[in-house]
């Protein structure tokens, strides 16, 4: 499934409608940095917020693994934990950032997905932040508590494919 993933999102950054887009959404709420510009962080949250609030969750029909595009989740407004990490981290990765995900499980069976986005600065991130949409409360920095995080596998993603932390493709 990471790997789907990661060619979902590398498919919506070479769809030039990703990219504009995204400028759409950190236009559309204004924080200026103090150099004049909204921040990283400004613009990771906007991304997070945007996705939060404008796709719901849908599991995908029993049996069956759908991993949209950004676009197709945008227009249809809804999908699961794997669509809204293609999401994030498209609308990210389109404007710069260096993103991946976090995939967890409590029992090494039920598997959940969201995304990763490094930065500060965005091209020699030091830093990063997870982004999990799809959980109720969550907020950008938010993630499900460590029993549900018992099993957990990091992952970058680049050129269409996900990478662990050592390097070695998934």
């Amino acid at each position: 499934m990471v790997r789907l993933v990661a060619q979902q999102v590398e498919a919506s950054i070479r769809d030039p409608w990703t990219r504009a887009y995204a400028s759409e959404v950190i236009k559309g709420h204004t924080q200026l940095a103090v150099a004049g510009g909204p921040s990283e962080e400004d613009q990771i949250g906007k991304i997070f917020w945007h996705i939060k609030h404008n796709v719901s969750y849908l599991q995908d029909p029993r049996g069956y693994e759908f991993i949209a595009t950004v676009k197709h989740t945008i227009r249809i407004g809804s999908g699961d934990c794997d669509d809204a990490t293609v999401a994030v981290a498209s609308l990210l990765g389109s404007i710069g950032f260096a993103t991946g995900a976090r995939v967890i499980s409590p029992d090494n069976s039920n598997w959940h997905i969201y995304a990763v986005c490094m930065y500060d600065p965005m091209y020699k991130p030091s830093r990063y932040i997870v982004l999990d949409t799809t959980q109720k409360d969550s907020y950008p920095g938010w993630e499900p508590p460590p029993m549900m995080r018992r099993h957990q596998i990091d992952v970058t993603f680049a050129n269409g494919k996900a990478y662990l932390s050592n390097g070695r493709e998934l």
